[in-house]
């Protein structure tokens, strides 16, 4: 288990696990909660054409070495400062999906002078829910009494109770057989109205079978419950394309992006949260953005 980036400085190597493709200058995806590296998916071999794009699996959730925390807001940053760092870039683009959204937020809060576009896959722009429904029942519904025992200083007695409870357990976050998670492939694209391709279904599967529900993950997610992302969201000032369902516009920091003079450029699509899977077109639309919009 490797350090926090605030208990070792800037100076520790963060072991992160990414798939990397294309050439050009660098691009981070970080997907969102519940996913990996894989959910990229459409997007990658658009991207690709022209851009070196770097998929991360998120730390405590999946394939990258977990924080020893609960983050803060400046630790998530860090993550991906020290990514950034590693690999020497002075300035780089980051497309964040859901939770990924929120730490690719984190770092355009913190570091904005490293940032040089970013792209928000319907997130970012809301406040986070008592029940956030991207965490999976039973879990969603102890996240405000975890929440309140942790800043009590219970952290490790709650992330081990939750684990130990079976609620959702020590195991895979659904279940690693492949008949059964077919079966709850076939309900989540019905649920979300989308089509059947095989990088949804590879993605699918590979997370279902390497995301751990342990004391990690929870850690990952209080830190996520705790954050405040509408103020971050009304401080950028690194370019930014906001790809949301049309029915979200109402939300008060996206009716006030031009009074407040904020470099933000919404692109509204049909459907619902994973909007990169029901508008595969949107990979144009994102490589436009970076292409042409500084």
């Amino acid at each position: 288990m490797v350090p926090s980036p605030q208990e070792e400085g800037e100076a520790h190597k963060i072991n992160i696990f990414s798939l990397t493709g294309g050439e050009g200058d660098p691009v981070l995806y970080l997907p969102g909660m519940g996913w990996t590296a894989e959910s990229a998916g459409v997007l990658s071999p658009i991207l690709e054409e022209r851009y070196c794009l770097h998929r991360l699996d998120l730390p405590g959730m999946g394939r990258s070495e977990p924080l020893t925390r609960i983050p803060g807001w400046k630790d998530l940053a860090l993550w991906v400062h020290g990514y950034c760092r590693d690999h020497g870039w002075d300035q780089v683009r980051i497309i964040g999906h859901s939770i990924g959204g929120l730490i690719a937020l984190a770092f355009a809060d913190q570091f904005p002078e490293q940032l040089y576009q970013l792209v928000l896959l319907d997130a970012g722009y809301q406040s986070i829910p008592r029940f956030p429904e991207d965490v999976a029942k039973p879990l969603r519904y102890f996240l405000p009494l975890a929440n309140m025992l942790a800043s009590l200083g219970w952290v490790e007695w709650v992330t081990r109770r939750i684990v130990a409870s079976g609620k959702p357990g020590n195991t895979s976050l659904h279940s690693p057989d492949n008949e059964l998670i077919e079966a709850e492939f076939q309900e989540f694209v019905e649920s979300q109205r989308l089509l059947i391709t095989n990088e949804l279904r590879e993605a699918f599967y590979i997370a279902h079978k390497v995301i751990q529900v342990n004391e990690d993950t929870i850690k990952l997610l209080l830190g996520i419950y705790r954050t405040k992302p509408v103020s971050a969201f009304n401080r950028l000032k690194s370019p930014t394309l906001l790809v949301i369902p049309e029915n979200m516009t109402h939300h008060p920091p996206l009716t006030q992006i031009d009074e407040r003079g904020l470099p933000v450029l919404l692109y509204e699509v049909s459907g619902g949260h994973y909007v990169h899977y029901s508008h595969p077109e949107i990979g144009y639309v994102i490589r436009d953005f970076f292409d042409h919009w500084s």
